[in-house]
């Protein structure tokens, strides 16, 4: 099934335009940013989070520096978390407890 996105910020690296009007309502944005950051990885398509993260971090100038007041900091901080966590590029080890030998 396939979603059609109607917001002009819709992209590849932020289906629907989520983060960026979510970053748009400033200190009107009253949180979760745990919530909008769930809701985006489970739009995405194209990319893994990692190298949506930083790519949509880039494209809005908000790769490096202070970070915005209040809930939207904590959306991109994050975001900045996702694009340089290194277990969404470790490879998953297969098996488990119930694998393993006795």
């Amino acid at each position: 099934m396939s979603v059609t996105y109607t917001s002009p910020y819709h992209s590849p690296d932020d289906p629907g335009g989520l983060v960026r009007e979510t970053l748009e309502l400033g200190d009107a944005f009253p949180g979760a940013a745990e919530d909008i950051l769930v809701s985006w990885s489970l739009r995405l398509e194209e990319m893994s989070p990692k190298e949506a993260a930083g790519s949509l971090l880039a494209r809005l100038a908000l790769a490096e520096g202070d970070l915005p007041a209040g809930a939207c900091g904590q959306l991109v901080a994050l975001l900045r978390q996702a694009a340089k966590d290194a277990l969404s590029s470790r490879p998953r080890r297969r098996g488990g407890w119930r694998t393993r030998r006795h």
